[in-house]
């Protein structure tokens, strides 16, 4: 008897290790994260019926009939809103799923969530977000620039990359873009377009050391070892106590 729960339990510990092994290789996460995945919250918005959020739909127009519940939703939106300043992102989730729920047309509750969604890691519930935003409000950079983080936090290099170009053809003045853009644009293997983006970036922003040592960087991985070497002694002669840009050049 004894003998047969050994095998069994060894067995079983096989199994798991197995498993393991799988996820880690095949798919890249953990049997803790299978096992232990979070619910989806907007399934469970409390006070009202179930609330999922559809990609392709449009946020739709304000329905004016029921005032009561708008002011409801109103208040929850509010509410969200302090805990949101307070720092306190979960309260301020739960407000705004409970605003969604009464009011699908509140675009302020989706922007904070998409933000809360970005700030937690969950990029598939911010793109999520994103993606309706933009259906529906065309002209606003912000809205596809964050698009763009959330499918970059995914890999969707395509997507992400069509997401910075509309927000760049919106509003070309924030460095930052351009510096997304060109780190989609280096993943993708157009490297070309990627160092045009990333000097237009050190252009705007010409005391960044961020951008300065990603495109030292750029260029030692393109074998480009003299623009290397004159652009990290430019970081050190602005910037002489900048260690990494002293291990950089000593390397070369």
């Amino acid at each position: 008897m004894i003998r047969s729960i050994i095998i069994i339990a060894g067995l079983a510990v096989l199994a798991l290790i197995f498993v393991r092994r799988y996820l880690v290789m095949e798919k890249n996460t953990t049997l803790g994260a299978v096992l232990f995945r979070k619910k989806n919250l907007f399934r469970h918005a409390p006070d009202t019926a179930s609330f999922e959020l559809t990609v392709d739909e449009i946020i739709p127009t304000r329905d004016d009939s029921d005032t009561k519940k708008l002011a409801k939703a109103d208040s929850f939106l509010k509410k969200a809103e302090i805990f949101f300043n307070k720092g306190e992102i979960k309260s301020a989730e739960q407000f705004l799923i409970q605003a969604l729920a009464l009011d699908p047309s509140a675009v302020e509750a989706y922007r904070h969530l998409g933000m809360i969604y970005l700030r937690q890691g969950q990029f598939g519930k911010a793109e999520s977000i994103y993606k309706k935003l933009t259906a529906t409000i065309t002209d606003d950079p912000v809205f596809f620039s964050n698009l763009g983080m959330a499918l970059f936090s995914q890999k969707k290099l395509g997507e992400a990359k069509n997401s910075y170009i509309k927000a760049l053809e919106l509003d070309e003045t924030r460095p930052a873009r351009f510096f997304s853009l060109a780190q989609i644009l280096y993943e993708l293997d157009e490297f070309e377009d990627a160092l045009n983006h990333f000097r237009r970036a050190l252009e705007m922003d010409p005391d960044n050391t961020d951008y300065l040592l990603t495109v030292a960087h750029f260029y030692i991985d393109r074998e480009m070892i003299s623009d290397a070497k004159q652009l990290l002694s430019e970081i050190l002669l602005a910037f002489p106590d900048n260690e990494e840009a002293q291990a950089m050049l000593q390397k070369l």
